[in-house]
């Protein structure tokens, strides 16, 4: 396998690790791996030249659509969650001040 090969091979690795960190929840390893992707990546695109580097490219970016719309998902769940979260503080707020006028 070629030197490319190899690199694209680590680059989808990259991906299936990110994608395994977002699902545990794993913040701070989620970051690094992203931050290490961006690297190799460049690094890839420098080393083919852009247009050699679109054709080895391609089923690497629709994993990395694919993988940011589940973690779109997730943001969207967890910002529900914050808003059910506060939505219930107001709403024991509200009730503990009704009790104590009684």
């Amino acid at each position: 396998m070629s030197d490319h090969g190899l690199t694209l091979q680590a680059l989808h690795s990259d991906l299936d690790a990110l994608r395994v960190a977002v699902e545990d929840e794993n913040h701070a390893e989620a970051e690094r791996i992203a931050s290490e992707h961006d690297q190799r990546l460049r690094e890839f695109i420098q080393a083919c030249g852009a247009q050699s580097a679109a054709n080895g490219l391609r089923n690497l970016l629709a994993l990395q659509q694919q993988l940011m719309g589940e973690m779109l998902k997730r943001r969207d769940i967890a910002a529900t969650h914050l808003r059910a979260g506060r939505q219930s503080v107001r709403a024991a707020s509200a009730y503990n001040q009704t009790e104590s006028l009684a």
